[in-house]
């Protein structure tokens, strides 16, 4: 079904929600955020009741907007407890915040994080203290008239924040002799982050700005890092938008032309895999588990949690209560040291960013699954952002990041002033 708009598909979508859902509370019963939150004591039927009520033109009241914006925003627990078949965290829960929004509210503050375009996104500063300059290889724009090229490989935003791993998945695509190019987000953006936030009008212009980014290079294939830009431009954009390629998530991609990755090294490691919420809801569990099966030496064992089970990270619940996001963080952890695995091996730049900080306190190491193919290839990166996560404290990172603060476009003092924010999100109660 076509929409004239993004707005008219999300108003359509919360008026059916708010139609068909029965107010049954089933939804946030299963929620593992709701219990935690300043609105628990009203009970999950109230709460949910705030929500239809907003979203049949009732007020934006507090409780609505607690519920919404404290949402993880991809667990799904939500749905798959519905008696209706709904999907209150998507299309309930983002018509909703779209109607907050309307009505004035402000976002949560550490939400800028996500924001396409600000200064202190994650894309463009935690990029910063971590890739020179001189380092990257990727473009913020394609140039008037590119050349075609038969990939595009799109970093998405949240990826950035852990460069090495883009870097990897480039020199892995070296190796294997695919003509690609490389645009990065922050500027550029799927429009995923504004849907989330209840932005439909500026995630729709910039869902459309990237694919004409992307469609200006004629690629027969668009490359994605990040399920979530994967799922824009394969699913959403489409609905009222043409989209001039084919789509595919980066394990897809790396899985098809497996047989094209020159592995060289042994990687003698027992292994387990962090199924991703949007790998969860798209159902792609084999890939990645082929793609690490067929690295030398590597030997996979499974968390009590996984594929569509699997638990979440704590998605965006950490940039908006990381003070009580940490019991979802620590839940897959606890899980996979029960396997004995060596190596939690994660698929999502969000789940790495959420594990990586609780590294030291296991007995495993928290890897993307791209590093792992990327040392057998002999193309692998240095993680630096563990590295500031684990130190913790704002003298540490700026001493350990000082020659990649001189060599960007931020001053030392927009460092130090914007990194406790940071921390606040990653590693809450830091020193």
């Amino acid at each position: 079904m076509k929409y004239s708009d993004l707005s008219s598909y999300f108003e359509y979508k919360g008026r059916q929600f708010a139609e068909r859902c029965t107010n049954c509370g089933l939804c946030l019963e299963a929620c593992p955020v709701f219990p935690l939150t300043k609105v628990a004591n009203i009970g999950p039927k109230a709460a949910i009741t705030k929500v239809t009520d907003l979203l049949k033109g009732g007020e934006a009241s507090a409780e609505a907007y607690e519920v919404v914006f404290s949402c993880n925003r991809g667990c799904g627990l939500c749905a798959r407890a519905c008696p209706e078949g709904l999907m209150p965290y998507y299309l309930g829960f983002i018509p909703a915040a779209a109607r907050l929004a309307g009505a004035g509210l402000a976002l949560p503050p550490l939400t800028y994080q996500h924001l396409p375009r600000h200064r202190y996104n994650s894309a463009n500063f935690l990029s910063a203290l971590q890739v020179k300059p001189s380092d990257v290889r990727w473009m913020k724009r394609p140039p008037p008239n590119p050349e075609s090229a038969e990939v595009v490989f799109f970093t998405g935003c949240a990826p950035l924040g852990i460069p090495h791993t883009l870097l990897e998945t480039m020199g892995i695509m070296d190796s294997m002799g695919v003509n690609f190019v490389t645009l990065a987000g922050g500027d550029l953006c799927c429009g995923m982050a504004g849907t989330l936030w209840g932005d439909l009008k500026a995630a729709q212009r910039l869902g459309e700005d990237l694919v004409s980014a992307i469609a200006a290079f004629r690629p027969r294939k668009a490359v994605f890092f990040c399920s979530g830009c994967y799922v824009m431009c394969v699913g959403t954009l489409p609905r009222f938008g043409a989209v001039p390629f084919q789509s595919y998530e980066i394990t897809q991609f790396l899985l098809e032309n497996v047989d094209r990755i020159p592995f060289k090294k042994t990687v003698n490691r027992l292994v387990t895999l962090h199924d991703s919420c949007h790998s969860a809801r798209l159902g792609t569990f084999d890939a990645p588990r082929r793609l690490l099966q067929a690295v030398p030496g590597v030997k996979l064992v499974e968390m009590a949690h996984n594929r569509a089970d699997a638990l979440c990270c704590g998605g965006y619940t950490n940039s908006v209560h990381p003070e009580i996001s940490e019991p979802m963080r620590r839940a897959p952890m606890f899980e996979a040291e029960a396997t004995g695995a060596e190596v939690m091996a994660t698929l999502c730049a969000g789940c790495h960013q959420s594990f990586a900080p609780l590294e030291a306190r296991y007995p495993f190491e928290v890897r993307s699954f791209i590093s792992l193919l990327a040392e057998s290839v002999g193309v692998q990166r240095d993680d630096r952002f563990k590295k500031y996560v684990r130190l913790a404290n704002i003298p540490g990172i700026m001493s350990e990041a000082r020659d990649y603060i001189s060599a960007s476009d931020f001053t030392p003092d927009e460092i130090e002033r914007i990194l406790p924010d940071y921390l606040d999100r990653f590693c809450p109660g830091h020193g």
